[in-house]
Order: structure tokens, then C-alpha cells, then sequence
């Protein structure tokens, strides 16, 4: 499915004790994440484009923070920006993303586009440097909002392989270790998120008993996400600390 010779889909990520040539990280640098834009008046289409910006958002801000070098500014609040700047309907252009970089104070931006033709889906993120405003990466994925599960497995594994590139080739980042992700941790990783939302509906429909095993599936499954690639555990953490009433409340 994915590409790769092996059993597991690899992706070469970053084991998070970081080095730059052997002397201590400089002051840390903040990136902004925006949402992908995606021009569509289809109710469904629109909600499986949100889903997936919830996801690489939890996956991409994982990654950053835990390389203790990155820090991410706070999706909701990058939201209300776009929203007084009346962007979310009219999308980004790469100079509306450098400019709110600045204001933001960021060193690094993540934007994307997601474009349909036909039945076929194509996902495109950029990874910005906003002083110089270079752009240094482009990573493109494709596959159909009618499998948005498939998708987010292909689109994600691109994506975290790339900005692992970029951490390594624009920061000369050392590891200790080189480690991989592999699709049966990010496999858990989505299951548990959909337990997660499943537990947030039963709950609102006053179903607290049905709401209540379907979070301790969803903890089962980040357990076994994280077992199998610990540095998932980024990611599960920035998924719970988005819904803090969910996971905050006793068992």
C-alpha cells in the first residue's frame, strides 16, 4: 500500500535527544501549523478534510514539541486568526502564511491544499521558512475522501517522513538513534482517535456506559500505539490535551 519493500511501512523519524553538531540546541524556534484548505460545499468532504487537519495537526505539533527544540502555537488561536482575516473560506496563499508567521513570531510554517478531481484526492503540504521565505519542502499524497482512514495513513506517513527530512537536512539535527513509525502503530494510533469520538457522541447522547467503554478501547488503543512506536506518545498526548473534558474526567 504504502510503497516500501518491508512488512511495516517505515518511516525514518527522529529519536527525540537532539544534538546540532555535537554542542547544545539554540533558543528554541516556533512553528505555525495552519489547517489545509479545501474549497468544497459537500458536508461530508468538508468533515473528512476536518478530521484529517485534526490529525496531521496532532501528528505534525507531536513531532515539533518533542524534539524539545520546537515549540507549536496553539491550533485554536491560529483558527480565530484566519477567521478575523476571513481566510478559512478563501484559503491561504503562501504570502498570507508568511505574514501571519510574523505576527506569530514563527520561524517555520505548515500549509496545504487539498485538491479533488474526479474520485481521485490530492493533499500537498509546504514547509516554510518564514525569514527567507524559502520553501523547504513539498509533499504531495493522494487517495479518496470516501476512505478517509486509508487516506490519513498514506497522507500522514508522507508527511512525517518529509518533515523528518527537513529537521535532519535544514537543522543538521544529530540523533543518538535513527528509529522508524510503522503503519501498525499509526493504524492504532487513528482507531483510537475514532474510539475517542465515538466516546465524545455517546456521551452527548446521555449514553454515559456505551461513551464509557468506547474511551477505554480508545486508551487501549493509544497504549498500543505508543508500545509499538514510542514516539507516537507525542501525538496521543497533543490529541488528549485537545479534549481535556474527555480524558481529564474519572473513570
Amino acid at each position: 500500500m504504502f510503497g516500501r519493500n518491508n512488512s511495516f511501512a517505515i518511516l525514518l523519524l527522529l529519536l527525540f535527544r537532539m544534538t546540532l553538531n555535537g554542542q547544545e540546541l539554540p533558543d528554541q524556534k516556533t512553528v505555525t501549523i495552519f489547517p489545509f484548505h479545501f474549497a468544497s460545499t459537500n458536508i461530508e468532504e468538508k468533515q473528512a478534510i476536518s478530521e484529517l487537519n485534526d490529525l496531521f495537526y496532532d501528528l505534525f505539533a507531536g513531532q515539533f514539541v518533542s524534539t524539545g527544540y520546537f515549540s507549536v502555537v496553539d491550533r485554536q488561536h491560529i483558527r480565530e486568526l484566519m477567521d478575523e482575516i476571513k481566510l478559512q473560506q478563501s484559503g491561504l496563499t503562501q504570502g498570507n502564511v508568511i505574514e501571519i508567521g510574523k505576527m506569530q513570531g514563527a520561524d517555520l510554517a505548515i500549509f496545504g491544499t487539498v485538491t479533488k478531481v474526479a474520485h481521485q484526492t490530492y493533499l500537498t503540504m509546504k514547509i516554510i521558512e518564514i525569514e527567507t521565505t524559502l520553501i523547504l519542502k513539498v509533499i504531495k499524497a493522494k487517495g479518496s475522501l470516501s476512505k478517509p482512514d486509508v487516506l490519513a495513513l498514506e497522507a500522514g506517513l508522507n508527511f512525517m517522513d518529509g518533515l523528518s527530512s527537513v529537521l535532519v537536512e535544514r537543522y543538521g539535527l544529530g540523533t543518538e538513534e535513527v528509529t522508524s513509525i510503522s503503519k501498525k502503530g499509526l493504524e492504532n494510533y487513528l482507531k483510537g482517535r475514532d474510539l475517542a469520538e465515538q466516546a465524545i457522541v455517546a456521551n452527548q447522547d446521555g449514553n454515559e456506559k456505551k461513551g464509557s467503554k468506547f474511551l477505554k478501547d480508545a486508551e487501549s488503543r493509544f497504549q498500543k500505539a505508543v508500545s509499538a512506536d514510542p514516539e507516537l506518545e507525542s501525538a496521543v498526548a497533543e490529541y488528549k490535551n485537545s479534549h481535556p473534558d474527555l480524558f481529564d474526567q474519572p473513570e
